[in-house]
């Protein structure tokens, strides 16, 4: 029979893996598959696990937020290419960015059929350090919210959790000394309240890219700086632009693409990965590495 390993978060969103997981379980039953479940027991649990025996199976399914799938992808990653099962992820988290990339379905039967029968799809990964991503790598303004929210609260407010979080902090919030070069010749610096290098069409369930802008398998990230605002001129340019997609003038925005983009500031900058946190560096390049792994999509 079909081997698939099936690795859950039982604590992502508001427990939903724990209540949806008899369902999930019959399809791939009834799929052709013999099944092994490992819950996650800690931080780090489910790179682990995937690192150590993923290479048996012939599909590893995870189900959790996009944290559980991020260490799934570490996970399968320390795999030799050809070694590397396809991957099938069943969102369940408070945000669940990346299921938007994939055009996965809503109903519990609908994401388990695809997990683990969907269309394959090499997908290019993030390259930050010594860890990788699936879909964003950010500093600044906003970008803790995620790791720094008590699972308590996301379980009980959703995504309202983040979005109180993190209106909390707009009285006071900092300034990063940042200068970026990328692979296409950009050379830019200044004073930055958000940046981000990115792989997806949606980010933090708040904002949206075009699709026909981002394309997941092409060895290009999409990246923005935002300067630090200082008037309420600047925010108002600043919130058209995220609005409407397009960028000011007066440069208060800067956007463009890259394969590889270098950060060096004067203190340390804190990085968010995939929703967790990343680290903290003065000197950072970034890398894409093209269609580096297979994920089951919908159609």
């Amino acid at each position: 029979m079909k081997q698939l390993l099936f690795v859950y978060n039982p604590t992502a969103g508001r427990q939903r893996a724990k209540a949806i997981l008899s369902d999930v379980l019959m399809v791939f039953a009834q799929e052709g598959y013999q099944i092994t479940v490992r819950p996650t027991l800690a931080q780090g649990d489910a790179t682990q696990v995937v690192a150590d025996t993923a290479a048996q199976y012939d599909r590893v399914v995870c189900c959790g937020g996009d944290g559980t799938l991020n260490e799934t992808v570490q996970g399968l990653l320390t795999l030799p290419r050809d070694q590397r099962p396809i991957l099938g992820y069943i969102p369940a988290g408070t945000t669940n960015d990346f299921s938007r990339n994939i055009n996965l379905p809503r109903s519990t039967q609908q994401l388990a059929k695809v997990a683990c029968g969907g269309v394959p799809r090499a997908i290019d990964i993030g390259q930050l350090a010594q860890r990788q991503f699936l879909y964003i790598a950010a500093f600044g303004l906003f970008t803790d919210v995620s790791y720094s929210t008590p699972q308590a609260s996301k379980n009980l407010l959703g995504h309202l959790a983040y979005v109180l979080e993190g209106a909390g902090r707009l009285v006071n919030f900092p300034s990063y000394q940042v200068h970026v070069t990328t692979d296409q010749g950009l050379d830019v610096d200044g004073d930055f309240i958000y940046g981000m290098v990115s792989n997806t069409v949606s980010i933090g369930g708040l904002v949206n890219l075009p699709r026909d802008l981002v394309c997941l398998d092409d060895g290009q990230f999409e990246a923005l700086l935002i300067r630090t605002p200082k008037s309420p001129k600047d925010w108002q340019s600043i919130l058209t632009a995220l609005t409407t997609q397009k960028l000011p003038e007066d440069g208060s925005v800067v956007g463009f693409t890259c394969t590889q983009a270098h950060f060096t500031s004067v203190k340390p900058l804190a990085w968010t990965v995939d929703g967790e946190y990343g680290g903290e560096y003065t000197d950072l390049t970034i890398s894409n590495r093209p269609q580096a792994l297979v994920i089951a999509c919908g159609n």
